[in-house]
């Protein structure tokens, strides 16, 4: 449990809303005007509580000065929340149009760069022998197709060259083409056989060219080094195009098909684009991470995408007409459900549960719940929210008349704020209350009868019920203070490390399962916590770490230890 953690934000503009000398009011169906001698006052009532009530002028239990209630401004309607234009104007009520038109579904993902297949070559030797005169310093080195690599000493070679030159001189032709296959079936091309014949003598060293124009992306010998035909001497490819591959969820692969068009970001160049298209969609699921890898094809002439590097891809897919969409921010999720909060005129507002779909370009698709040209909030909408859930605002439910009713008794947790025993009220900085759609915040709550408030101070962490009066308002049913925090629970796992990526602060670990959060074994790129660094961590090494969640779903490590260093054990 974390109750200090405050949304910030809210908390100080609630704290501004409540003490600011604007005569406002968020009650629900209460609708705070100027003062004026010429209205009846009806009452007068507490700025962040309705329930707490006066004939006259004063301060409310918390210190603040009352709010008037005029006639023809009290509740009406308990599904609406009612909220002055001062008050709109001072909280930054925005709203927006729910429309209807062409949704074009974009669909962002990580990929890394690899090479084409069909675009490599493999160089290999078919006859053991040593590399003499080898003319590639290291891996990166570009060559063009016919370019001398390297000079081979083979006393094969050399043999088979005798026989053919022993063919060729006493004139036997079905000799001479014998020997001259098996020359070539050693990896001898036509124009050293040619040479050879004309020469007369056997050449000690065999030439072998590069078989294409490309970067040498993998090098396994040095000069002097022994060469037979089971080994890759090198490996060639044109990186003037390339693969990019990405793993996309089930449901995200639905809707892709080669042919979409794709853009491409890289951290290494900010700020540039490249634009490619979607070639294959692999038939195929990872059982491990349950993803389907997807293949996308690029222009690289100038050799910016290097193989392996991590990139940003946002795939194109196909646009659809008629959807029903509203922007991203005015969706509240709560974890159980999704709601709007639409804005009906006159400074009303209505709770809306609805059901969204797909994103794309700050839009979400709305598939039930709300209809074209109605308005919803889409700025300060929590704090609408918020206030409708305290005074127990009704929802409307897509395709029901009558909105859920609200669990009995809500069960929650926080630090104590203040306490004033003496008007049974305490002010709590709580954790979110899923059931009500409450997020971490700071209220006021006053006590039912029985509930005593005796020992608790500032500061103190509480476990507490809720349970709803008469009137359909939130109060305390009970309070305690919770046992000592116990710190959260370490998540721990061990595994392989596949790829560091030190210079953008992430890992790729092969792990094992971890049972603690039910995780299967995988492949998994996680970010690193602050203060976490892989000093020490090489790729390949056996390690053990441990991960914080850092929103649901979402892991970071914590802290990594080398368990076997990869020159200890090699790799599994």
């Amino acid at each position: 449990m974390t109750p200090r953690t405050i949304l910030l934000g809210t908390g100080t503009l609630l704290a501004g809303i409540a003490l600011g000398a604007l005569g406002m009011s968020l009650v629900g169906g209460s609708d705070i005007a100027a003062t004026s001698d010429e209205r009846e006052i009806l009452y007068w009532v507490a700025p962040m509580d309705p329930n707490f009530r006066q004939d006259e002028p004063g301060r409310s239990p918390m210190g603040m000065d009352l709010i008037p209630v005029y006639a023809g401004s009290e509740p009406t309607d308990d599904s609406t929340i009612t909220i002055s234009s001062a008050v709109e104007n001072n909280i930054g009520v925005r709203t927006a149009n729910v429309t209807r038109g062409r949704f074009a579904e974009d669909l962002a993902t990580v990929g890394y760069v690899r090479p084409i297949d069909d675009l490599a070559s493999v160089v290999d030797v078919r006859a053991q022998g040593w590399i003499e005169d080898l003319r590639i310093a290291a891996v990166g080195d570009v060559v063009e197709a016919g370019d001398l690599l390297f000079r081979m000493y083979s006393p094969e070679i050399v043999t088979a060259q005798s026989e053919f030159l022993q063919a060729v001189n006493v004139s036997r032709p079905g000799l001479v083409a014998a020997a001259g296959s098996r020359l070539r079936a050693l990896g001898v091309n036509q124009a050293q056989i040619d040479s050879i014949a004309q020469r007369g003598t056997p050449q000690r060293l065999v030439d072998v060219y590069a078989p294409r124009t490309g970067v040498v992306l993998e090098m396994n010998v040095r000069e002097g080094a022994h060469a037979h035909p089971s080994m890759v001497v090198m490996t060639i490819a044109d990186l003037r195009e390339v693969w990019v591959v990405a793993d996309l969820f089930e449901d995200e692969a639905a809707a892709i098909e080669p042919g979409q068009s794709v853009r491409l970001q890289s951290r290494a160049q900010p700020g540039r684009m490249w634009h490619g298209q979607v070639e294959y969609l692999y038939p195929t699921v990872d059982p491990r991470s349950r993803s389907i890898p997807v293949r996308m094809r690029f222009a690289n002439s100038d050799g910016a995408l290097r193989p392996e590097a991590y990139v940003n891809v946002r795939i194109e897919a196909s646009p659809r007409d008629n959807v029903l969409s509203v922007p991203f921010e005015a969706v509240i999720r709560t974890g159980q459900s999704e709601r709007v909060v639409l804005a009906l005129g006159d400074g009303r507002y209505r709770l809306a549960q609805v059901r969204t779909g797909a994103e794309a370009d700050g839009r979400v698709e709305v598939l039930t719940g709300l209809s074209e040209g109605e308005r919803v909030v889409v700025s300060s909408q929590f704090l609408i929210d918020s206030e409708a859930s305290l005074q127990g605002v009704a929802l409307r439910m897509a395709g029901a008349d009558a909105p859920a009713a609200p669990p009995e008794i809500v069960q929650g947790a926080g630090v104590v704020d203040g306490v004033m025993a003496s008007h049974g009220m305490i002010d709590l900085t709580h954790d979110p209350i899923p059931e009500l759609g409450w997020p971490v915040m700071s209220m006021s709550f006053f006590t039912l009868d029985a509930v005593s408030l005796d020992g608790l101070s500032e500061g103190d962490e509480v476990s507490f019920t809720l349970r709803q009066n008469d009137e359909g308002q939130w109060r305390l049913a009970s309070i305690a203070r919770s046992d000592a925090a116990q710190p959260d629970p370490v998540v721990e796992g061990q595994g392989r490390v596949v790829t560091l990526m030190s210079d953008i602060n992430m890992v790729e670990i092969d792990h094992e399962r971890i049972e603690a959060i039910d995780m299967p074994a995988m492949s998994m790129v996680y970010e690193l916590g602050d203060g976490v660094t892989l000093d020490g961590v090489s790729e390949g090494d056996h390690v053990s770490f441990s991960i914080d969640e850092t929103r649901p779903g979402q892991w970071q490590i914590s802290g990594i230890a080398v368990v076997r260093p990869v020159d200890a054990g090699g790799e599994e």
